[in-house]
């Protein structure tokens, strides 16, 4: 760890009440508290002598002022940077490129139809080849290593400094009345000083329903109901880059309506900012469920965000790849991600694009050994539009990143090249390519009396034994990936389906054929996803319960 080597010795082991309890703190945790103590004075003292109001209140200016966009002005309260931004979807050249492709390939079927079919499917296989390697060794070193940072919580907990830093809370919302006072009780219930506290709940200027919910909670006066005024598009990156164009904290994060976080987080990543390398831009919690047991999609939904935040995620860390960043729980530097210009608000996945800017800035990304319950989603027509807009966002990031190819021919490049072609663009890519290779598998095992000579010319021997390989070990490793996953987090009632994950990843390509349809006909537009399912279903079992226990004691 960075600080290991500032940390200070202690002549004295301090205590620290836990359960009314006093329990003396290791020499380790005695020696985490006073480091972590003199750097929140230090920082605080940094904070007054160098604050530059100036600078904060000429980036509110700009971000406020309109820009000029295709014929229109817009307010998209950010720099729009036109490298980096959603709201051209492609370029002239890569159209002209894409068409070439595909000109090049049905041109080669016209004239030479069964060699182009041969190095078609090779390519295919081999690509299939390459991933099932990455996510093999992206499952190992996630084993190997501990990547996410651990923050004991007895040593959060024993810091009785008051210079903690100012925070900004980001809080997007469209029409969650159903689930408001959840949200704001998670929100209340963080750990840190209301003083230092800005919680922004940020408001579309025609949803006076979930004002009116809001103002009927009477929360304390570090919440503020915030009105986004309307123009388009109408994201929640729009949103939150007119919350972070007020936010007054020196960190900022979003957290959606569902989510209930680990109420320490915010110090927790405050403490990672000060055990990191000064190139730590943000620090990225793991995301759970708290309804993983409502029905099969929330299993399954579960066991993707597992596979997801407790292997892939830690394994691109592991290996200093570009993190695409979750949609929530991201915690910044406020004064970096302005300086970045913010969230793109016509990219529909605005976390993953920021993610590859950031590491286009050589600035990293840590994960903090701290979750973030959200609502995994149970209804399979709300799923399917919440996966879409996360699929059509994904390739709008790849074609924007894609503007500059030949960047990626410096060495220094590469890691940013892969996570762009493999993860980025790979994830779509497997799942249309996915019902086109289990037709060609049933075909084979239905028809290979009849078809068996056709296979042997499409596939040859060296191509046939590698999809073989990638077939029965790859869709193994898989399922394999997702028990680790599951068993890392004691979520030891998720394996039995993961036997079923086959099922999910078809309705994954239902959910990519709708963003490819979304994404040539209405790029910018966001499929609203409906929260607060789970609570129906929770009143409901809940019902169940009182009726059973009343019945007992009526017996």
């Amino acid at each position: 760890m960075w600080r290991k080597n500032n940390l200070k010795n202690t002549q004295e082991t301090p205590t620290v009440a836990v359960a009314a309890v006093q329990i003396p703190l290791t020499e380790q945790q005695a020696g985490d508290v006073q480091y972590f103590t003199d750097w929140l004075r230090q920082n605080a003292q940094m904070r007054d002598e160098y604050a530059d109001n100036a600078k904060a209140e000429q980036y509110r200016e700009k971000a406020m002022s309109p820009t000029w966009s295709k014929g229109k002005i817009i307010y998209p309260f950010c720099e729009l940077h036109h490298t980096y931004n959603a709201i051209t979807v492609a370029t002239p050249l890569e159209i002209l490129a894409l068409l070439g492709l595909l000109l090049v390939w049905g041109i080669g079927l016209y004239f030479w139809g069964i060699p182009t079919l041969i190095i078609t499917m090779v390519v295919v296989t081999f690509y299939y080849f390459i991933i099932m390697g990455m996510m093999f060794r992206l499952m190992l070193r996630a084993i190997e290593t501990q990547p996410a940072e651990k923050i004991d919580n007895v040593v959060v907990k024993s810091i009785k400094s008051s210079d903690w830093p100012k925070y900004t809370i980001l809080c997007p919302l469209y029409h969650e009345v159903v689930i408001i006072d959840q949200f704001a009780a998670a929100m209340n219930a963080l750990d840190y000083p209301t003083d230092k506290l800005q919680i922004l709940f940020l408001t579309e200027e025609d949803d006076h329903e979930t004002r009116q919910a809001i103002l009927n909670k009477h929360l304390p006066k570090h919440f503020s109901i915030i009105t986004v005024p309307a123009g388009e598009p109408k994201t929640k990156p729009r949103a939150c880059n007119y919350g972070l164009a007020i936010a007054e904290g020196e960190y900022v994060v979003i957290y959606d309506a569902e989510d209930i976080p680990d109420p320490l987080q915010l110090k927790k990543a405050v403490l990672t900012f000060a055990s990191k390398e000064p190139d730590i831009a943000c620090v990225q919690a793991q995301l759970h469920f708290y309804n993983s047991r409502q029905n099969i999609l929330t299993r399954w939904f579960s066991l993707e965000y597992l596979l997801w935040f407790d292997m892939v995620l830690p394994g691109m860390q592991a290996g200093r790849l570009s993190l695409p960043l979750g949609g929530t729980s991201n915690h910044f530097r406020t004064d970096i991600l302005r300086r970045l210009g913010a969230w793109d608000p016509f990219n529909v996945t605005e976390d993953c694009d920021l993610g590859l800017r950031l590491a286009g800035m050589k600035m990293r990304t840590a994960v903090v050994d701290s979750v973030t319950e959200e609502e995994a989603n149970p209804q399979l027509k709300n799923w399917i539009r919440q996966r879409s807009r996360w699929i059509k966002g994904y390739l709008q990031t790849y074609l924007v990143h894609m503007r500059n190819p030949w960047r990626f021919f410096k060495p220094q490049n590469f890691r940013e090249f892969f996570s762009l072609q493999f993860i980025i663009g790979g994830t779509p890519a497997t799942f249309f390519l996915n019902p086109l290779m289990w037709s060609l598998f049933a075909l084979y095992v239905y028809l290979r009396p009849v078809i068996e000579g056709a296979f042997h010319i499409l596939y040859p021997a060296p191509s046939f034994y590698v999809g073989t390989v990638s077939l029965i070990f790859g869709n193994i490793l898989y399922i394999y990936i997702y028990l680790i996953a599951a068993a890392k987090r004691e979520q030891y009632h998720l394996m039995y389906f993961a036997i079923l994950m086959p099922i999910y990843w078809a309705l994954l390509s239902v959910a990519a054929m709708m963003a490819l349809y979304q994404l040539i006909t209405k790029p910018h537009h966001w499929e609203k996803t409906n929260h607060g399912l789970h609570l129906k279903y929770m009143n409901a079992k809940n019902a169940v319960k009182e009726h059973s226990a009343v019945q007992v004691a009526g017996e």
